[in-house]
């Protein structure tokens, strides 16, 4: 089985190790990817599966940062730069400098697609300290942060990239957006912004195919359920005082007793 495929370096990579771990759990069928070239006027149009291009994005308020005498054409690249900002934007009267939606989502998507438990407590932990020094303003578990946003309560806010659009035309202000900040001495890479809509084709339709597809949607609502035990974790760091390694530890699955042993 053979599937095509137009996505980025980042979501290929992560669609290969998805396939490896099918690959690795059954044999019947094997899942091979090939990247599609681009189709020129005359050749087949395939009608292909759409993958989700949406990622964290760090939005900013371009008047905010004229406020407080920043260049508004250079927004963060690394988490290491904003503390600077954050403190000159609070400096200048900014009540809420940034704050962020989806918290789990965007922590996932900083170490690069993968969980990385070493960057969720670093992660977390500067976070908390940027609470207690008014530079962070934790909003909710989903897209509350959004509306803090675009009123202009908050200066600087990590969101989806599909809110762009969104965003721009409910703000009364000078928008920017810019790839997620990252931790440049943890091996992770800014990923650009999305330009194009991702998608996977299949050569010929198959019980391979269905299977794989289904494999993908189950390991999708996998996804889904412990990035929400993880808002429910940071939740409680930012509302009710956890540390970072608590919530870490009660993320971490608990080991499964041995069975018992049956004496004949």
């Amino acid at each position: 089985m053979r599937l095509l495929h137009a996505l980025d370096p980042a979501m290929a990579a992560q669609l290969e190790r998805l396939a490896a771990e099918y690959n690795a759990s059954q044999k019947e069928f094997q899942v091979g990817l090939a990247g599609v070239p681009e189709t020129g006027p005359g050749r087949l149009q395939r009608l292909a599966l759409p993958m989700n291009t949406a990622r964290p994005v760090l939005y900013y308020n371009r008047d905010a940062l004229r406020r407080a005498r920043l260049d508004p054409g250079a927004p963060p690249r690394t988490w290491y730069d904003m503390p600077p900002l954050l403190s000159a934007l609070a400096a200048a009267g900014e009540r809420c400098p940034y704050t962020t939606s989806w918290p789990a989502w965007v922590l996932l998507e900083n170490s690069g697609g993968v969980f990385s438990r070493q960057l969720m407590v670093r992660w977390t932990s500067i976070l908390a300290t940027w609470e207690q020094a008014t530079w962070f303003s934790y909003s909710g578990r989903s897209d509350e942060g959004d509306a803090r946003f675009t009123s202009g309560e908050c200066a600087m806010l990590t969101t989806s990239s599909a809110s762009r659009l969104d965003l721009a035309r409910r703000a009364r202000f000078d928008m920017g957006v810019a790839p997620l900040p990252y931790y440049d001495d943890a091996g992770v890479t800014s990923r650009e912004l999305p330009v194009n809509a991702p998608a996977v084709w299949v050569e010929t339709q198959s019980v391979g195919v269905t299977s794989f597809l289904a494999f993908l949607a189950t390991h999708a609502a996998d996804e889904r359920r412990r990035r929400e035990a993880m808002e429910v974790e940071l939740e409680k760091v930012w509302r009710e005082g956890k540390s970072a390694p608590d919530a870490l530890q009660a993320l971490t699955p608990k080991p499964k007793p041995p069975p018992p042993v049956i004496w004949p």
